[in-house]
């Protein structure tokens, strides 16, 4: 395998950000940066068609949240509900009557 071609495959690997704004949610995927700012291609966004590229300020990018994969949502989950179980059922302890 060429090393230009992996190269390129590791690029292509954009990370889909998501921005919910006012009951409204768009879906951007980030193309390049280059120093303060970051090049988005919109995936959906009401109002905007799709693959329009937008600039946006680095702390803007950084502040949508990345899309998280299946397996990390059921994993949030779960620990989730295995604190909830913790520390809901504390054993009650029992003082000595006189």
């Amino acid at each position: 395998m060429k090393p230009n071609i992996v190269h390129w495959a590791i690029r292509r690997r954009a990370r889909v950000l998501h921005n919910r704004v006012l009951y409204s949610e768009g879906e951007y995927r980030e193309v390049a940066r280059s120093g303060p700012t970051v090049e988005l291609e919109v995936v959906s966004a009401p109002g905007l068609a799709v693959g329009t590229h937008l600039h946006v300020t680095a702390a803007a990018a950084h502040a949508m949240t990345p899309e998280r994969s299946r397996a990390g949502i059921v994993a949030s989950r779960v620990a989730r509900i295995a604190a909830r179980f913790v520390i809901g059922h504390r054993p009650r302890i029992k003082l000595p009557t006189a």
